[in-house]
């Protein structure tokens, strides 16, 4: 196959794994923006060059379509100077970093995060300032970064397009997994208590979203849900019970069972979104809630452990890490939510101790 240039592998690779990640062609916009490129008149030249070449296939006059003919093997030397990336020296810590999310990563040593807590642009559902991004290659960075036994947790839901859901978060999920290499260690509910009242009359008011935790290895370096117990209803109590099937089949016999008065939460974690969180926080148009990272950190991250957000928005898994005393590092391609994130911090953040 001929060679191209880096520049167009970039936007190959861009599109391919967009395509795997979503199941359909990226926008020009979002290439465009992705890519840092300078007009859509760009990008079509670099998709025409790919044409050319026998790496893919379009359909005229027809929006989103794209085929992949065959993946790209090699590259010539750039003609559009794209210098290399240069590593960090050392990790940013405690740093928000304005930049695109999988660029910034790239600059970051192997197996040196410990955990991300995150909520990624998806399915244009808030106004993010134009920007999207590739859920494929950030996961292979987040991968890549992690040490072993280290966690992402991701917060994603779904469009809903023509009464049908997009499952951006099941695609992704499977992508990271299958594709990645990082393994699911648990899929949690977010479910949300927000205001009394909202209603739709054709669908079901959604009030919950997906918080997929993903694993680097083959267990947690770190895992503590302590902090995670919740009352139980009869705690104290001594009750008769306990005849429960297991997922064997086998039904243990009943007997009296003194109720221990906290217990695991399960799977499904419920915050309050009404009256969450500062105006400050909300001139951020998804922001999620301020206990939501805390308790993440609190039982996946280390003492003086790095949690990384690289869609950062109004820093709100920062303060988490502040507050927790371990080390935090943020990212966003909108210098506006880099600004607000620095000046929430600034103002709202609660230290226990000095960060290291």
């Amino acid at each position: 196959m001929p060679t191209i240039t880096p520049k167009q592998k970039q936007v190959f690779d861009f599109t391919a794994g967009f395509i795997k990640t979503n199941g359909f062609v990226p926008s020009m916009d979002e290439m465009k923006n992705n890519l840092g490129l300078k007009s859509i008149a760009t990008v079509h030249q670099h998709l025409q060059a790919l044409e050319q070449k026998g790496y893919i296939k379009r359909k005229k006059n027809q929006k989103r379509h794209l085929e992949i003919i065959v993946e790209v093997t090699s590259t010539i030397g750039d003609t559009e100077n794209v210098e290399p990336i240069k590593k960090y020296e050392k990790l940013p810590l405690n740093q928000i970093i304005h930049g695109n999310a999988t660029e910034e990563l790239k600059k970051m040593p192997d197996n040196s995060i410990d955990l991300v807590v995150t909520s990624p642009p998806y399915d244009n559902i808030r106004d993010y300032k134009g920007f999207q991004y590739n859920l494929h290659t950030t996961g292979k960075e987040i991968q890549r970064i992690l040490k072993e036994g280290g966690i992402a947790v991701m917060v994603i839901q779904d469009q809903t397009k023509n009464f049908a859901k997009t499952l951006t978060s099941f695609r992704t999920i499977v992508d990271w997994v299958d594709n990645i290499g990082l393994r699911l260690f648990e899929t949690t509910i977010y479910r949300k208590y927000g205001a009394e009242g909202a209603w739709w009359n054709k669908r079901f008011r959604v009030d919950h979203e997906y918080m997929p935790i993903f694993l680097k290895g083959e267990r947690p370096q770190y895992f503590n849900k302590e902090s995670l117990k919740i009352p139980s209803k009869w705690g104290g109590k001594t009750l008769t019970g306990g005849g429960t099937r297991l997922t064997n089949g086998v039904r243990i016999a009943t007997k009296p069972i003194k109720i221990n008065p906290m217990k695991c939460r399960g799977t499904i974690w419920e915050y309050m979104t009404a009256g969450d969180g500062t105006r400050l926080k909300h001139q951020h148009p998804a922001t999620f809630p301020d206990k939501l990272p805390y308790d993440f950190i609190q039982c996946f991250c280390p003492p003086n452990g790095v949690v990384l957000d690289p869609f950062i928005g109004s820093g709100t898994t920062a303060l988490a890490a502040i507050e927790l005393t371990r080390n935090y590092i943020g990212i966003d391609i909108s210098k506006e939510y880099c600004d607000l994130a620095r000046k929430r911090i600034e103002k709202e953040a609660i230290k226990n101790t000095p960060l290291f």
